[in-house]
């Protein structure tokens, strides 16, 4: 269903609180499986989001959308790097497009293109510290790029390099001691302007850790620099708690679209499957009388087929390149492909030409400390794994012969962030050392 059926005549009874009439509410997740700390810009009625893309490359996979709701890969930003890449912005200045991201070696980049399709120029080093830059065009045209603790540091006209030294300008906002995160950690800086208002959208709580760690919290100023006013009705998104359908709700985008209809586009891990990675989700924005945004469906509204919707083909189309990444470090001596599941249960079967010396295989992997698979020298290899709720087996076939079992229902539910750091996810992967080849990969919803 594309999104036009959604914007039907909706007799909002806002009135009484304040809020603008909008569309029929949108409440969905977008990108099941590993697609974390989104970031979306609108091009007139167009859509771009890219996400984390760490130690997979070529990083910073760009999507493109003209509902918000069924999604196209066109290009990747970033060929190669030899650092984890997290918590990108997405932004257009005069024509030209930016993705401004951090790394794991505490620097921070930004890479340009006339178009989303690319090509994009080649990395340029910022001299930035900090993490998850947020990126704006202040009230005076000069540009400026916030950072994780409230920070902003001045760029040069083209956006290209530091234009003097970090200013801190935002303290956050206090949630309640009593709630159980991770920590405080004020990250995400997401800014835009709307109206007479510049407002801030940040990330606190943590992204990992407990079921109820993360949150989006907003404040405003009438300049990009502040003094920064908090929400009253912080946070915005929020995990209250553990049986909520997504868990560690967080990092989010405000994102209109040409009707001026406001949307919040954040990540979430599904309830019990961190090894799934974070999730993208969009739901419906409203705006109160005195210009604060709140959601249309507050926290606590069912979500309907356990938060999923459609039949999410864009992401299940394992035949185009765009979906699948190295794992940048290689594995056991060779190239180690990956991709993301979309299913809590899935089976993945994966055919291989090996020549003499040369091995391939199959895996669920998360790092090289925590994976679940199989390898062969077989001359013709094929290795079928099953992932049934995070029970996992693996069969082997050689040489057209009997599928032949190799392990059996090995529990996998702990191969994830809190338990082995990297905020990664647990992949589809398969493996190609000394010349082989994969021949065919498929993967089956069950």
């Amino acid at each position: 269903m594309r999104l036009h059926t959604f914007f039907l005549s909706l007799a909002v009874a806002a009135a009484a609180v304040g809020c603008a009439p909008q569309a029929a509410p949108l409440k969905t997740c977008i990108f099941p499986g590993d697609y974390p700390d989104p970031t979306i810009l609108r091009d007139g009625n167009d859509f771009y989001m890219t996400h984390s893309s760490f130690t997979y490359f070529p990083a910073l996979l760009v999507w493109h959308s003209t509902d918000l709701v069924h999604w196209e890969p066109i290009a990747r930003a970033v060929e190669d790097g030899d650092y984890s890449i997290f918590a990108p912005d997405i932004c257009q200045v005069d024509g030209k497009f930016y993705i401004y991201y951090p790394t794991s070696s505490g620097e921070n980049y930004v890479v340009t293109a006339d178009r989303p399709e690319g090509p994009w120029s080649a990395p340029v080093k910022l001299d930035v510290g900090g993490i998850d830059p947020g990126h704006v065009v202040a009230e005076d045209g000069n540009r400026y790029l916030y950072t994780n603790n409230g920070f902003v540091t001045p760029l040069t006209p083209d956006g290209l390099a530091a234009a003097g030294r970090p200013k801190k300008v935002y303290d956050g906002w206090k949630f309640p001691e009593e709630w159980e995160t991770e920590g405080f950690w004020l990250e995400s800086p997401k800014l835009f302007k709307r109206g007479d208002w510049f407002y801030l959208v940040t990330a606190e709580g943590g992204t990992a850790g407990p079921p109820t760690s993360h949150m989006v919290v907003v404040a405003r100023s009438k300049s990009a620099l502040g003094p920064w006013e908090n929400s009253p009705h912080n946070p915005l998104v929020h995990t209250y708690s553990a049986d909520e359908v997504w868990w560690s709700k967080g990092h989010g985008t405000l994102i209109d679209d040409a009707a001026g209809n406001w949307y919040v586009v954040y990540h979430a891990y599904r309830n019990s499957y961190h090894t799934l990675g974070r999730s993208t989700i969009i739901e419906s924005v409203e705006w109160t009388a005195d210009d604060w945004p709140v959601l249309v469906e507050k926290d606590g509204a069912k979500w309907e087929q356990n938060g999923l919707q459609g039949d999410y083909s864009y992401l299940r189309d394992y035949d185009n390149p765009l979906l699948w990444a190295k794992w940048h470090a290689g594995f056991d001596g060779g190239t180690l492909m990956t991709t993301t599941a979309v299913d809590e249960s899935y089976e993945i079967t994966a055919r291989f030409s090996v020549p003499e010396g040369g091995k391939a295989g199959l895996y669920l992997f998360y790092n090289e400390e925590a994976y679940f698979g199989q390898a062969g020298d077989a001359k013709d290899l094929a290795v079928r794994i099953r992932n049934e709720r995070n029970t996992a087996s693996v069969w082997v076939q050689a040489d057209a012969g009997e599928w032949v079992p190799a392990q059996e229902g090995v529990d996998v539910s702990g191969y994830h962030h809190n338990n082995f750091q990297g905020f990664f996810a647990l992949r589809p992967a398969y493996l190609l050392c000394g010349g082989a080849k994969l021949v065919e990969f498929e993967y089956k919803p069950l």
